[in-house]
């Protein structure tokens, strides 16, 4: 049975006790410790500060909800006392949408934050530095938020059944990316042999992203795999 890289915590409960020692936990899922796969960035400093910053933006929240209660309050009992009952209704109703709009704010925020952190992950665990941050760029808009869980779209932002790990893989072996993925993982676990050499597997054995490497490396091998496959059939 092959090994999946991470698992949820519902999957890791699914596996017997020797594959689960395979694991380790790193923030909401778990990892494969397998030596020499690569290991994901920790990310949880990002996820303290995104709950500080929620935190403290809550709290700002709740002080300047207090002060404007207080605020309508007295002025509801002054338009009261004066009879203004229309004015009053249009104030309760501005109070209204402002505390909406406040809400669907900080929403939108939060569900920002998360998928800058999914994409963050993903990035960074098949790229390093400043290919790592562009990907993410472009990682990011492929995700999106439905019923508080980040969800993996297509290239029109229709949800998708593909997990994060699905968009991975897609990213780490689409030919697109293929100069921004780190070369221990484009390669399939080493780097594509250079001019001269020659690979031991059969054409038809090469995955995508080894087909690529293999083409930008080593053109004349490739070709002659190439022409061998086709030759078989």
């Amino acid at each position: 049975m092959t090994l999946k890289y991470q698992l949820t915590a519902e999957e890791f409960a699914q596996l017997d006790e020797a594959k689960q020692a395979l694991y380790a936990l790193q923030g909401d899922v778990y990892i494969c410790q397998i030596e020499g796969l690569p290991q994901p960035e920790d990310v949880s400093g990002l996820k303290r500060q995104r709950d500080e910053l929620l935190a403290e933006k809550k709290a700002e929240q709740e002080r300047r909800r207090a002060a404007e209660e207080e605020a309508r309050r007295k002025e509801e009992e002054r338009l009261a006392a004066e009879g203004n009952y229309q004015q009053l209704f249009q104030s309760s109703q501005a109070e209204l949408e402002r505390e909406r709009s406040s809400l669907v704010e900080l929403r939108r925020s939060i569900e920002q934050r998360d998928i800058n952190l999914a994409a963050t992950r993903i990035a960074t665990a098949i790229a390093d530095g400043d290919n790592a941050d562009i990907l993410k760029e472009f990682i990011a808009k492929r995700l999106k938020v439905a019923e508080g869980q980040v969800r993996v779209t297509d290239d029109s932002g229709n949800l998708t059944v593909s997990a994060l790990a699905d968009l991975q893989r897609e990213f780490e072996t689409s030919p697109r990316y293929a100069s921004l993925v780190r070369g221990s993982q484009a390669g399939g676990g080493g780097a594509a042999p250079k001019s001269g050499d020659r690979v031991t597997k059969s054409f038809g054995e090469l995955r995508g992203m080894e087909r690529v490497q293999l083409r930008k490396d080593n053109p004349a091998e490739y070709e002659r795999l190439k022409k061998a496959h086709e030759a078989s059939k």
